[in-house]
Formats: structure tokens, C-alpha cells, sequence
């Protein structure tokens, strides 16, 4: 974390929260936004990295880019922490949904309803698989 630190400043960030579990950095350029960083040490966590495909950006430069699902439990994390993210959070988290349906992609359901369960939230899952057109259960 310090190196990654170091490397954000570097780049006009500014570390604005820091936890345990996350970083957050603003950037004093409102154009380049904000980057939340997940310290990952637990078992959720790993295995979203675990899930991550790696996208590569230019040449010489891959990422580590974690599943639509896992988005979905971040945000769903997100709302639960934060009570005045909840109107966004899901609003995205519908267009995460749709924008699979579009594409045709499935989504893990299974996955998407332990991070449901985790937060309480178990009632919206059939909420969500609707969006998606996934009436099946599996």
C-alpha cells in the first residue's frame, strides 16, 4: 500500500480515507476522479482476485479486472457501509445488470446472492434476476 501510495500522489491523488480494508483517493484534477483501493486479506476478497481476468489497456500495461459479479458485491458493500449511496448503488447496479443482459453474458447468481445475504439483502436477488431475464434458479 505505501508503494501504491507513493505512485498516487506521484499522480496528483490525494489519500483521503484509509482503513483496515480500503483506501480512498481523490484527485485534485476532478477529471481523473477517484480511485478506492481494496486491501485484500480476506477470504471474499482474494477470491474476487482469484475471478479477476486481466485486461490489457496498451501494450506493456495489464490490469487486474474483477467479474460483473463482484462489482455487484462491492456496490452492494458500498450501500450497506453508506446509507447516502444507496439511490446510486443500485442504480448501477441495475445498468450492471442490463448491460449483461444486453451482451448476453450470464451472471453467477449464486455468487451475487451470498453478497445479498452477507448485507440483509436477500429480497432484491429475484428483483435483480428479473432485470436479467434469469427466472431459472441456478
Amino acid at each position: 500500500m505505501e508503494k501504491a501510495d507513493r505512485i498516487l500522489v506521484r499522480f496528483g491523488y490525494e489519500r483521503t480515507f484509509r482503513s483496515e480494508n480500503v483506501s480512498h483517493y481523490l484527485a485534485a484534477d476532478g477529471d481523473w476522479g477517484r480511485i478506492d483501493i481494496l486491501h485484500a486479506f480476506r477470504g471474499p476478497s482474494l477470491g474476487m482476485l482469484d475471478r479477476a481476468d486481466m485486461l490489457t489497456v496498451e501494450p506493456g500495461i495489464a490490469l487486474r479486472v474483477v467479474q460483473v459479479e463482484d462489482i455487484i458485491g462491492l456496490k452492494i458493500q458500498a450501500l450497506s457501509n453508506d446509507p447516502s449511496r444507496l439511490e446510486s448503488d443500485w442504480y448501477d447496479i441495475r445498468l450492471l445488470v442490463r448491460a449483461a443482459r444486453e451482451q448476453g453474458a450470464p451472471l453467477d447468481w449464486e455468487l451475487i446472492g451470498d453478497y445479498l445475504d452477507l448485507f440483509h439483502l436477500q429480497d432484491r436477488l429475484s428483483e435483480l434476476r428479473n432485470l436479467h431475464g434469469s427466472s431459472d434458479q441456478g
